[in-house]
């Protein structure tokens, strides 16, 4: 079997991470990479051998690649993925699928009229934990799902990277919504409060914590609290866990536990071990099975796990949150 030859479009923290590891993979070929700092795709580029091209529209539609992957930032997804799938490519595209509930269900629309996969990148569901948590679920193990609660707080120091130009809701809450619908089935009815002040006090205008309350059309209920405003040395990048209770047990992940420690002379080091580890000079963890998982879909050997409806009805549910806040009351997403 031939190659699948991919191109990646937006080389920042996760399209470089994409780039890499569709490079090391023994069943594909990294044939194009685009990005609009062209200092950035051309080092890419060389770095893996491909062929750098600025403009995304040109990369994502060119008969000789069989795959995209979409990694700029959210607000510029849209005609990216519009582009790649009028030319019938199938596309993962990094979280959230879009900036807004419109723009996410135009490309959940286009990719069903045309019948292109589309994978988006929702890594927890490729974490083995998380992943084992799903499958108990499936599985009746802990028998009808009562009540989930999870928390994703991470640091000030998010903003080094972000730069305050996302929000609490579509960089975090985006991951623990699609885990929650994806545990307890679709929710009906949500409510949050939130607070800010730590983060806009290191600089940045964009609120610190959120606490959301959630219920599910199953009858399950659930709580979240999503958050960005943890003292920079925050051991295990934050703190961050799922739990799902059912009629006949219970089923948990704490994610700072990797079973791992590192400790130098100035203090604890976070080596990634879970999610992009160098494992032998290859990079491994949930970021590998992932990229595995889009080239078996590019091949058309399996369906996308987190499909562009679910990506849809991620994006909606991170803005209610964000709604029900703002309205100090419950809404229906």
């Amino acid at each position: 079997m031939s190659n699948v030859r991919m191109a990646v479009v937006g080389l920042g923290f996760m399209g470089g991470r994409w780039a890499r590891v569709v490079a090391e993979h023994g069943g594909t070929d990294l044939a194009v990479v685009s990005d609009i700092r062209s200092d950035v795709c051309d080092d890419v580029a060389h770095r893996y051998g491909a062929e750098a091209v600025v403009d995304p529209q040109e990369a994502v539609t060119r008969p000789d690649v069989d795959g995209v992957v979409v990694c700029t930032p959210e607000h510029l997804h849209t005609d990216i993925a519009l582009a790649a799938i009028g030319a019938g490519k199938p596309i993962a595209i990094e979280k959230p699928l879009a900036h807004t509930v419109a723009d996410a269900e135009k490309i959940r629309d286009a990719a069903e009229a045309a019948e292109v996969p589309v994978l988006v990148g929702h890594i927890l569901r490729f974490e083995p934990r998380y992943a084992a948590v799903r499958r108990a679920v499936a599985a009746g193990d802990i028998g009808q799902v009562q009540a989930v609660r999870s928390e994703r707080i991470g640091l000030v120091s998010d903003q080094d990277i972000l730069g305050g130009r996302t929000s609490i809701a579509l960089y975090y809450g985006v991951h623990e919504l699609d885990l929650a619908r994806w545990y307890a089935g679709d929710v009906t009815e949500m409510w949050a409060a939130r607070s800010s002040g730590v983060v806009s006090a290191a600089g940045w205008d964009v609120d610190d914590l959120y606490s959301v309350g959630l219920r599910f059309a199953s009858g399950a209920h659930g709580t979240a609290m999503i958050g960005w405003s943890l003292p920079p040395r925050t051991p295990g990048y934050g703190m961050a866990g799922f739990t799902v209770i059912g009629e006949h047990g219970v089923l948990s992940v704490s994610q700072g536990d990797t079973g791992y420690r590192k400790v130098l002379a100035n203090g604890p080091a976070d080596d990634d071990v879970y999610y992009s580890p160098d494992v032998h000079g290859v990079m491994a963890g949930a970021m590998g099975l992932e990229v595995d998982h889009f080239i078996r879909c590019v091949r058309g050997e399996t369906e996308p796990l987190c499909t562009a409806a679910d990506g849809t009805e991620a994006v909606r549910l991170a803005l209610a949150m964000e709604e029900a806040a703002e309205k100090g009351e419950a809404v229906r997403p």
